[in-house]
Order: C-alpha cells, then sequence, then structure tokens
C-alpha cells in the first residue's frame, strides 16, 4: 500500500524520452482500463471483528454487491445479480447494514431491505404501491436482533401523509422508523422534519440518536443532533420515543451550526460540530457538548449521502478524518496517524483491535483497509491492479488569487509520461476540473480523470473554488447567493495562474464538470472566452427548471446559492446559461444519462439545440440506462475517449488512441 510522494514522483525518469506534442502521447491508460478497473467502495461496517462493505463494479453494469472481509480474503454474499442501492435522497448510499450478525441490505431493483442468509436475500420490508415508492437507508440491527432502525423515504401514494413543498406539490415524507425482523411491522420514531439522517441507536439500544434538518437548509448549512429515549417491548421491538433532547446544530439564538457526524463511545455521543467555523470534535454526556479540539481543521464530510462515517473509538481514543488524515486526538490535538501512501478517506469505522477505512492515495487505488495503532496499512479488498496508478502524476496543491482579492485553492497535475516529453518552447493544454456540488471538494486519491489527462500531455487542474468543502465554514459559504459568479471566476484565475507559472498554454485551455460542475461548465463557456472547449456531462443549463423540477433533497438548495425561488426568478433566469445562448461561441461536449431525475436530459438537450442553431461545433452522446453519474464500464470509457477525440478536433491535435466520433458536428 506505500506509494511515494515526492517530487521525483512527479515525472517518471526515462533516458530517451521522444518529444512530441502534448496531447499526443500515447499512454499506458487507455479509457477501458480506467472504466473497468475503478471499482467503488462504500457502506463499511463492523460487527464485533467481521468488515463488511459495498463494492461497485462497473464491468457488471455497476452493480454493488455486499462484501465480507475473512480469514480466505473478500467473499461475496449477496446473491448472483442482486445491485445493494438504496434511492434516498437520490444520491443513496446507507443500503447496507449488518449488527448482531443480521446483514441487511437495500435492493436497487425494488428498493426493499432485504435479509441476505447463506446467499439468499430475503425482502423484510412491505412492497411500495408503486415501484420504489418507499426507500430505506441507515439500517442498524438492535441487540438481540428483533428489529432495526433506519430511515425510511416514501413517495407517491405510499406517503404516510400529505406533504405539500413551497410549490403546492407533494413531496416524499422522511421519517425514522423501526422495523421488526419477525414480522414486517414498521413503527414511526421521528416524523415531521423534511430531512433526517442517522440513525444511531446506543450500545444498549436504550437511547437513540438521529439528525434532522429543513428545508431551504443543506445538511452542511444547518443540522441539529437530537437524542430520545428508546422504547422496546419484550421483543426487544421499539415502540416509540420520549424525552427527546437536541444536542447541537440547528438554528438557535446562538446562530447556525452544523453537526455533520456522529457515533456513540459507551453512554456518550462523539459529535463533529462547527460552532467554530470549523467541523471540529465534541463530546456530549448529558450536558453542553464539550471540543476534543479546536483547530482550522475540518472533521468531517458534507452530508450528500448516507452511511458515512469520519469517527472511530480504539483503545479508548478518539480517531477522526480531518485534513486528508487519520488523526488521533489527544491532550486538545489531533495526531496524524501514520497511513503510507493514503491520503484521501471517505470512511473510518474500528474493530477490536485496529481502525478500518475506505481509503485511497494518489497513487494508491482506493480500497479497504485496516491501520493498526501503530501505524501499518493492510489492504482488505481485492488488490486492484490499476493503470491509473502507473502514471504517477502526483497533485500539487496550490492556492492563488482570485476575484474580490480572495484566494482559492486547487490540485494541478503536470503531463506525466515515462516515455515522452513536449517540446522545449511549448507549454501543454490545460484541463480545468470542476466538481460538484457545488459543496463538494477536489481530493488527494488516485484520481483516474486527472492521470487519463496527464499521461497524454494535458496539464491537470482541479479547482476548489469557493464554496468547497475542506476550508471551514466562511469558505464554503463565500458561494451563497454567488453559484455561477465566484466558481466561475475561480477557475478562470486557475488557469491563468497556471499559465503564468509556465505549465499551461493559456490558448489552449479546457473546462469540463459533471451536475453542480457542469453547471459551472456551461456559465463559463455561455458567458466568457476564457476557454478553448469544454465538456459538460449532465449540467444543469435552467436553474429556473431546477429549482421546480428537482428531487427532494436539492429542491431548495438553489435558496442559499441563488436566491429564494419564486421571488428572485430573476436572477434564477440571469444566472443560467440558456439565457446567454446569445455569446455562446465555444465548441462543446455534451454527456446526459436518460434516466437522471437530478438533472433530467431536457436540460443538455436545449444547449445542444443552440449549439446546432448557431453553428458551433459539438457532441451530443446521450447514454441509455444511466442516471446522474455513469456507471456502466463501457460508458464510462466511451465518455473519455469521445471527449478526448472532441478536444483534439478543437485544438488541432491528433490522439495517438484510435478513436471514432461519429457525433461530432463540425462548426460552420
Amino acid at each position: 500500500m506505500t506509494a511515494p510522494d515526492t517530487p521525483d514522483a512527479q515525472q517518471p525518469k526515462t533516458l530517451d524520452p521522444h518529444v512530441a506534442p502534448y496531447g499526443t502521447w500515447p499512454s499506458p491508460l487507455s479509457a477501458a482500463d480506467l472504466a473497468t478497473a475503478s471499482a467503488s467502495y462504500a457502506d463499511l461496517v463492523v460487527d464485533g471483528d467481521a468488515v463488511w462493505w459495498l463494492q461497485g463494479d462497473p464491468a457488471r453494469g455497476g452493480r454493488s454487491s455486499v462484501v465480507q472481509h475473512t480469514d480466505a480474503g473478500p467473499r461475496e454474499v449477496s446473491p448472483e445479480g442482486f445491485n445493494a442501492r438504496t434511492r434516498v435522497h437520490e444520491y443513496g448510499g446507507g443500503a447496507l447494514g449488518v449488527g448482531h450478525g443480521v446483514v441487511l441490505a437495500c435492493s436497487w431493483e425494488d428498493q426493499r431491505v432485504h435479509r441476505i442468509t447463506d446467499g439468499v436475500a430475503t425482502p423484510v420490508t412491505p412492497a411500495p404501491t408503486t415501484p420504489a415508492g418507499i426507500r430505506w437507508a441507515g439500517m442498524q440491527v438492535l441487540p438481540g436482533a428483533a428489529a432495526f432502525v433506519a430511515v425510511r423515504e416514501t413517495h407517491g401514494p405510499d406517503r404516510p401523509r400529505p406533504n405539500p413543498n413551497s410549490n403546492g406539490d407533494e413531496e416524499a415524507v422522511n421519517e425514522v422508523v423501526a422495523v421488526s425482523l419477525r414480522d414486517g411491522t414498521t413503527r414511526v420514531l421521528v416524523t415531521g422534519p423534511d430531512f433526517v439522517a442517522g440513525p444511531w441507536p446506543s450500545p444498549d439500544a436504550d437511547r437513540l440518536a438521529w439528525l434532522q434538518w429543513d428545508h431551504p437548509d443543506m445538511p452542511w448549512d444547518s443540522a441539529a443532533l437530537w437524542v430520545a429515549d428508546l422504547r422496546t417491548d419484550d421483543d426487544g421491538v421499539p415502540t416509540g420515543l420520549t424525552d427527546p433532547v437536541r444536542v447541537a446544530g440547528g438554528r438557535t439564538d446562538g446562530g447556525v451550526t452544523a453537526v455533520c457526524d456522529v457515533m456513540w463511545d459507551g453512554d456518550d455521543l462523539l459529535l463533529s460540530v462547527d460552532p467554530s467555523g470549523w467541523w471540529n470534535v465534541h463530546r456530549w454526556d448529558g450536558r453542553s457538548p464539550a471540543p476534543l479540539h479546536t483547530e482550522e481543521m475540518e472533521a468531517g464530510f458534507p452530508r450528500w449521502v448516507h452511511g458515512t462515517s469520519g469517527l472511530a473509538v480504539l483503545d479508548g481514543t478518539v480517531h477522526v478524518v480531518a485534513g486528508g488524515a487519520v488523526r488521533r486526538l489527544q491532550e486538545g490535538a489531533a495526531a496524524p496517524v501514520r497511513t503510507p501512501g493514503l491520503s484521501s478517506f471517505a470512511s473510518l469505522a474500528a474493530t477490536p483491535s485496529a481502525l478500518v477505512a475506505i481509503a485511497g492515495g494518489p497513487a494508491t487505488p482506493t480500497g479497504v483497509v485496516t491501520i493498526s495503532p501503530t501505524g501499518g496499512v493492510q489492504l482488505l479488498s481485492t488488490p486492484v491492479d490499476d493503470p491509473a496508478a502507473a502514471v504517477g502524476a502526483m497533485p500539487r496543491p496550490i492556492t492563488f488569487p482570485t476575484g474580490d482579492g480572495a484566494t482559492a485553492h486547487g490540485l494541478h497535475y503536470p503531463p506525466t509520461s515515462a516515455t515522452h516529453v513536449g517540446p522545449p518552447d511549448d507549454a501543454p493544454p490545460l484541463v480545468v476540473l470542476t466538481h460538484g456540488g457545488p459543496t463538494s471538494a477536489a481530493r488527494r486519491t488516485l484520481n483516474a480523470t486527472a492521470q487519463y489527462w496527464a499521461s497524454r500531455g494535458f496539464a491537470v487542474v482541479d479547482v476548489d473554488y469557493r464554496g468547497s468543502t475542506g476550508y471551514g465554514r466562511a469558505y464554503r459559504e463565500a458561494l451563497q447567493g454567488q453559484w455561477g459568479r465566484h466558481d466561475v471566476t475561480d477557475c478562470i484565475a486557475a488557469a491563468r495562474h497556471l499559465a503564468a507559472e509556465g505549465h499551461a498554454d493559456i490558448d489552449r485551455v479546457v473546462i469540463e464538470g459533471g451536475s453542480a460542475g457542469g453547471y459551472t461548465t456551461l456559465l463559463a463557456l455561455c458567458t466568457t472566452d476564457a476557454f478553448a472547449a469544454g465538456g459538460s456531462s449532465y449540467g444543469v443549463s435552467d436553474l429556473r427548471a431546477l429549482a421546480t423540477d428537482t428531487h427532494k433533497f436539492e429542491s431548495r438548495y438553489l435558496d442559499g446559492l441563488i436566491g429564494r425561488w419564486p421571488e428572485d426568478a430573476q436572477t434564477y433566469l440571469d444566472r443560467s446559461p440558456i439565457s446567454h445562448i446569445e455569446s455562446l461561441r465555444t465548441p462543446m461536449i455534451v454527456l446526459q444519462g436518460d434516466e437522471d431525475a437530478v438533472v433530467p436530459p431536457a436540460q443538455a438537450e436545449v444547449i445542444v439545440a443552440a449549439l446546432r442553431d448557431k453553428g458551433i461545433a459539438h457532441a451530443y452522446l446521450l447514454f441509455e440506462g444511466e442516471q446522474h453519474g455513469f456507471r456502466k464500464a463501457p460508458n464510462i470509457a466511451r465518455a473519455l475517449e469521445a471527449r478526448l477525440a472532441f478536444y483534439g478536433r478543437v485544438l488541432g491535435f491528433v490522439p495517438a488512441d484510435d478513436i471514432d466520433l461519429p457525433e461530432f458536428v463540425p462548426g460552420t
């Protein structure tokens, strides 16, 4: 698991380099290699000494399997064809629940919770009235294995009560419920808030903790942690809650805070909350939460999905994921644990003897690992021979000046090849990556997309524009009311900064991103001349449509990023890429999934129509059976190859890859 992270690793040495134009270099990393090697890991769960997780495989259509670590290695325990994935919040997460010898998983096909025993999956929750009408996440099996608690999201006629939103349309109902494992009887424990997360039963299941928040807040804006006594019947099945107490977070007279992570430590609750402006770990023993450290360092993740945790306790010591490392909290400080080769952690847990994490590094493929108290790392998941790791392009953190006298951040990857170098009097083309969210972040893990471009002679910058997570609340909230402005400005500033340093050709800069990153890409291409080309994947073109025709979780997200709807309808129109089509002159490739419920295909097609009508070079690829993000290996590969071929056509180089692009429409 050890990977070098030194300046020498940024450019592999070669005795006889070939000089070739940037963008034309042959690469050891094909798009097909990237797609099939990009296994995904989620929902890390520990049950005693046993370690479980979900593993997604693009080679099998993106199906997620339930995997258990055994002495003989990883073992898939879900039935052939079973796809463990939930649609709660549309982004999912928390589709696996394991405890007290019981294995539960949500099925993508029917969204019901199934109990998996000896390779057989048996549904334990009722069938919805309409397909996917009842969705589940965060299952926690209670002691005695008579019941589990979970988040339930109900849609359509399955809703337990009317629930009109601000537009007067009925939206899903989110609740914390308990389900009997004997007969499937369901009891509602928490109802009323617009959103809930968790839940977290105490070790002896006499108390229950959960998060809740309401429109228009997102969970990283304001999320409150509550705890209550949990009543059960003689069989151990919960019957209700009593004496609820707000522990921390939410909107109060003292201000606005958000709890982003929670776990029990005996009778105490550990939580990550940001009264200082930074997510730091606190302990609650029934009184006011007390900080275990006070540092300008984010200890937690934005709660986009269920089923993640950055907290664990080993040998009585609290450990947390913070600042790109696992850190041991002692004497008011967070000391990093030695984890060679690892610099990005997606989840953390603990067995009685070791820490367990989903983790990776710039040259280390993401996998499930154990971390010993002394810092030794052992891979539990199946080793992946990822060709992206062999490229060796190492990210360099950069901070650069941007608009309004502010600074922004990013990761710069130089062109990297073991066999080729660029002409000595030339600077490389630059790919500007715009992450999603926009409350997400560039991460120092093995970024296969960055490696793909770098190995062909592109420089890459993964921009942490204002609004990104990892730099405290003030930086995150700098995008409030400014989405479509600060993010575009910061992406342009990143390109100019690297060009001024001699690391990029300012006349050959392309910008690309997906979802919210696709929105930034579209707006940058429609309102500026800063880029030679761009690629939008399931990007937002009409903010009005996003405000009125998207899923519940993000339906009020734009209240903070843009303004209130419909009161600020003009601002929505002004910030929408479709409002600036008259100034669009930049070639663009557009990629979209035909089943996307977050950003429907109509958002892409209005841009494609404008490109066609204006005679601008473009390409449009609509992927059948894909939702918000591409999961199938052939589609992942095709999306990359098409972008490479398109940029080559526009920038005037011929890639070494043999790629056909019949979708290319030349400009007039």
